[in-house]
């Protein structure tokens, strides 16, 4: 079982301070989850919203984290895909790679909305049919070999990319996928890592499309167990149950908000009136989809999340909704030091 820091941030100006604070605060908090024996750290893209603010290029925080860190994983969580030329990406996260010795999971999708795609000029409702064939692209760029592309998205002459990967044949690759069927279809047919957030419907509701993206695998003659379950999910341990509520009960609060106006569930609209509830401290702390609580609570949390879901890799996000960092770094300590040791 591994265990990765996730920053999925909600940027609250008036808490977290100017863009060089936010930076030096993630940089400190990678630093941290290093040390406390974390085995992976994901880092978002998102774009002109409070949710996910701050993180518009995953490949540059990666390669400053790079140089910093010498053992844990460098993840994306996830490069917006459909948005960019896939050869340029190629290019990035080849280069971050070749910096972080081989540490890079590279992790795509096609984001939560469409106002980022309109504004560089994209069209959102054909980003999940590109996805593939972006993806596609980018494995053929890491192959090391000369090739061209002619199709309806995507034209470029015979080239070749530099930087190759560190990894051979290219770092593992992470692909999301959260209520589509064909979706969780498609990345089990292509061999990928599955990442997926269960707080988005339920843990329950997600177990049959984990098991769905497993069966596709073995029909493609993929060996399962070489293949990650990735799930994200919000903690905070706290010195005690109560402690905890009182602690970021708040903050919570706040990031729920932000994310749903990422996804565009308005206050009225069908989409707020079924998420937002659930989103509340305490039916995400009763329903297993939000890791709050002192040490013994969350590990129960997260046990259970590992029987219900099927995960066999969790990234978990300490810093939302202004939290501050002295709060954030004690209860990554305490998640490494009492939770976590029980769990591996």
């Amino acid at each position: 079982m591994k265990f990765g820091y996730y920053i999925l941030n909600t940027y609250v100006p008036e808490l977290d301070g100017g863009s060089r604070d936010v930076y030096a605060k993630w940089l400190e908090q990678m630093d941290a989850a290093e040390s406390l024996g974390f085995d992976s750290l994901w880092v978002t893209e998102h774009h002109f919203r409070h949710f996910g603010g701050q993180m518009p290029s995953p490949a540059v925080i990666l390669a400053a984290a790079a140089q910093r860190t010498k053992k844990i994983r460098l993840g994306a969580a996830v490069s917006i895909l459909p948005m960019h030329n896939p050869l340029r990406i190629a290019e990035e996260f080849a280069m971050v790679d070749q910096l972080s010795e081989g540490r890079v999971n590279f992790g795509a999708g096609r984001g939560m909305h469409p106002t980022e795609y309109t504004v560089f000029g994209y069209d959102w409702s054909d980003a999940q049919k590109r996805l593939p064939e972006a993806l596609d692209i980018v494995m053929r760029a890491w192959s090391g070999q000369e090739f061209e592309w002619h199709s309806e998205h995507y034209q470029f002459p015979k080239l070749r990319v530099y930087p190759q990967p560190y990894q051979q044949p290219h770092p593992p690759i992470y692909i999301t996928a959260n209520r589509d069927p064909d979706s969780f279809n498609m990345i089990g047919t292509r061999g990928h890592h599955l990442m997926t957030l269960p707080w988005i419907a339920t843990n329950e509701e997600q177990r049959p499309r984990v098991e769905m993206y497993q069966a596709a695998l073995r029909a493609a003659g993929h060996v399962v167990a070489d293949k990650d379950v990735f799930t994200m999910y919000p903690i905070y341990v706290g010195a005690s149950d109560e402690q905890a509520k009182a602690d970021v009960a708040e903050h919570w609060h706040r990031w729920r908000g932000f994310a749903l106006d990422a996804v565009n569930a308005k206050p009225g609209t069908p989409a707020h009136e079924r998420t937002f509830p659930h989103l509340a401290y305490d039916a995400m702390v009763r329903d297993s989809r939000g890791v709050f609580g002192g040490a013994e609570t969350c590990a129960r949390i997260l046990k259970r999340i590992i029987e219900v879901v099927g995960t066999t890799h969790i990234g978990l996000t300490f810093h939302f909704g202004g939290l501050s960092q002295d709060k954030v770094l004690k209860s990554m300590e305490r998640c490494a030091k009492l939770v976590l040791p029980a769990l591996r």
